[in-house]
């Protein structure tokens, strides 16, 4: 994975400014320095060739769409432990990966003050900083926001992404890697992986993947972090559709209307065209109903469709081109139907700023819990580094609101370092997935969906750091899930530090000792002495760090 501390943004050439797609994305982790894979094929059209060139062919790859798409170097930091259950309490997480976060929490300590904790936690932006990150689309399931988002590869010279990856939270600032969801790899019919969407139907969740800017196909899952199969072995939506033949054939949006019928958008073009489409989907997601694609009448259109529906209106937003008064902004319209006709444009709902050098974006907008967020990239995490590369974007978030008449209030980017407020705090009696994260320095996420995902990667003076953890009366034993060879290594526990840069006060160390194996995962109990209530929670790595990090939970 990636060797990224913790911040980065990134500054961006005006070369870019007109380059389709290119929107940049947050690498982070790691070395962000070079698992790509060169190829970065960035012909929009159709080529699906993944490989080492990184052609730069106008129809859209690499530039347009794939900035857009983004995801995806091959990384394989974050195996996908959807440790849902992160954020403890007891919400539904569907936890896919086979350690059991259960959020079973192992204290019986708990005289039911895990209610009664107030959090004063914001989230981090960018809020992933261990791998560049773009293209993030957003989605409730239950009681918790799913974020599916293209994978940049550190250090690339151009688009590299091959994998997915889903963040999920129910408290919008400690965010579950759920680890690589699904990865071109594993697909005989792609080799670059632009944009992702998701949606569910019927208890299944569905995934749509572009091949560069040829061709979209589906991919389905049991449990919203993955993993996905591929069910059908091949692209499901390619140019010879009727009406589909747009320059870019990428960036797809899933939306599922009240009704339980689906809608699929997808497009994007340079050349000021009306390249925006919309299509129903089969009932089983595996096919249209329609037999022509119909275009959607936009102003400026980029790229990077989006749908959602607020009292009962329908809103298509879109990333704009960079013509004259508009300069990539996140645009929309409002209409009665999905398939927009007779729809109004509404202008930009949130603007382009420095912080993402002038280049094009993808958004997503999303209400949950009572608010709405609208999800976006940046280049603040390469930036930070002073990487100063494009190619090295970021996922970032913030709230909007609506006015009396069902318009958006424009927003600007943020440029701060913390944005949304914590909702709930995290309960740390209950097994915390260590892969759920609100800050970190220099770790990664390692492992597939499904599989065991772990912080891993770890170097001396790395550190992850968990927001406004409750201990409720206070807790005497934290345990670890580690694994390691040799031991040697050390895990410093410290309160209300890190995330803030401050150094935070110790209250406890555990020795690691070898549990046989990297992993070979085992419980270490550390003896620790914590005051009540909310604190934030960092652990500091040091001594032989050749370790991994599964889960860990107090005890009283």
């Amino acid at each position: 994975m990636n060797k990224l501390a913790i911040m980065t943004i990134l500054l961006f050439t005006a070369s870019c400014l007109n380059t389709p797609g290119c929107s940049g994305g947050s690498s982070g982790g790691k070395d962000v320095s070079s698992d790509a894979d060169s190829d970065a094929d960035s012909d929009s059209d159709g080529d699906t060739d993944s490989d080492s060139d990184s052609d730069s062919d106008s129809d859209g790859d690499s530039d347009g769409d794939s900035d857009t798409d983004g995801d995806s170097d091959t990384d394989t930091d974050s195996d996908s432990d959807s440790d849902s259950d992160t954020d403890s309490d007891t919400d539904s997480d569907t936890d896919s990966d086979s350690d059991t976060d259960s959020d079973s929490d192992t204290d019986s300590d708990s005289d039911g003050d895990a209610d009664d904790c107030v959090p004063n936690g914001k989230a981090r932006n960018p809020f992933i900083s261990h791998m560049y990150t773009a293209d993030p689309n957003a989605i409730v399931y239950g009681d918790r926001i799913y974020v599916y988002a293209s994978h940049d590869v550190a250090g690339s010279s151009d688009f590299v992404m091959v994998d997915h990856h889903a963040y999920s939270s129910d408290d919008l600032v400690n965010w579950t890697d759920h680890g690589v969801a699904v990865s071109a790899s594993d697909l005989s019919w792609a080799s670059r992986l632009f944009a992702p969407t998701a949606c569910e139907k019927d208890g299944k969740y569905y995934m749509f993947l572009t091949n560069g800017g040829s061709q979209i196909s589906v991919v389905v899952s049991d449990d919203p972090g993955g993993p996905f199969t591929d069910p059908l072995g091949h692209g499901m939506l390619s140019s010879s559709f009727p009406n589909a033949n747009v320059p870019w054939l990428f960036d797809p949006a899933c939306f599922v209307d009240d009704d339980g019928q689906a809608y699929l958008y997808f497009g994007g073009g340079s050349d000021g065209g009306q390249n925006a489409r919309v299509v129903r989907l089969n009932d089983d997601m595996m096919g249209f109903k329609d037999t022509r694609a119909t275009t959607i009448a936009t102003t400026a259109f980029f790229e990077a469709s989006f749908m959602h529906k607020h009292d009962g209106k329908y809103y298509f937003s879109y990333s704009s081109d960079f013509s004259n008064g508009h300069g990539a902004a996140l645009e929309y319209y409002i209409g009665d139907s999905p398939t927009m006709e007779g729809s109004e444009y509404k202008g930009a709902l949130l603007g382009n700023s420095g912080i993402n050098n002038g280049n094009n974006n993808h958004g997503s907008i999303v209400e949950f819990k009572g608010k709405t967020y609208v999800f976006y990239h940046n280049r603040k995490l390469t930036k930070e580094i002073s990487n100063d590369n494009i190619y090295e974007r970021s996922i970032a978030f913030q709230e909007i609101t609506y006015a009396a008449d069902g318009s958006i209030n424009k927003a600007e980017m943020s440029t701060n370092d913390f944005t949304v407020s914590q909702l709930k705090c995290l309960d740390g009696f209950s097994e915390v997935q260590a892969e759920t994260i609100a800050a970190q320095h220099g770790i990664d996420v390692d492992g597939k969906a499904g599989q065991t995902v772990r912080v891993a990667g770890i170097d001396d003076g790395d550190w992850v750091a968990y927001s406004q953890v409750n201990f409720r009366k206070g807790a005497t034993h934290l345990v670890a899930k580690v694994a390691s060879s040799a031991g040697g290594g050390t895990i410093d526990v410290l309160i209300d530090g890190c995330i803030d840069g401050s150094p935070g006060t110790s209250v406890g160390s555990c020795d690691v000792e070898s549990t046989g194996g990297m992993g070979d995962f085992a419980e270490l109990d550390c003896t620790i002495d914590a005051p009540a209530g909310p604190h934030d929670l960092c652990l500091k790595f040091g001594g032989n760090t050749n370790f991994e990090l599964d889960s860990f939970h107090l005890k009283q």
